[in-house]
């Protein structure tokens, strides 16, 4: 596998569970990862924070991580995938965000999950497995 469980899960459950966070992934999207990083052949970033970096919730998210704990102390419903261990956010090395949707629309066929992806530029492409089942891509 190209990823570290600490770059698919929060803080939070990386430090409880260490190499064993990847239980509660979807297998779906552990598929989907190892497929478009062994097809699009560069490195993807995730999660940072087991390196120094910043990013620790473009992963899995837990109940005490601040996205998911700060809605809910709203008030507010927060049904992301995220909370599921359905969807990641990412970069990939010397690419744009359009750039990386553009590759995945145009390898579609050979994806080996439906996946749904966030349109809009916001730094990051947002992948989940979340999927109707009938299109390969559902964009929202």
């Amino acid at each position: 596998m190209y990823f570290q469980p600490h770059e698919l899960v929060c803080p939070h459950v990386y430090h409880k569970f260490a190499g064993y966070s990847l239980q509660f992934a979807d297998p779906r999207l552990l598929k989907w990862l190892e497929w478009f990083r062994t097809a699009i052949d560069r490195p993807i970033t995730v999660n940072t924070y087991g390196n120094g970096g910043k990013y620790s919730q473009r992963g899995y998210r837990c109940n005490l991580c601040s996205l998911v704990k700060d809605k809910t102390l709203a008030g507010e419903m927060y049904l992301s995938a995220h909370t599921r261990f359905q969807a990641v956010d990412f970069n990939v090395n010397d690419m744009l965000d359009e750039e990386i949707r553009q590759w995945i629309d145009r390898h579609k066929r050979d994806m080996p999950i439906n996946i749904r992806i966030e349109q809009g530029t916001v730094g990051w492409v947002h992948v989940d497995v979340a999927n109707d089942g009938f299109n390969k891509i559902i964009y929202f």
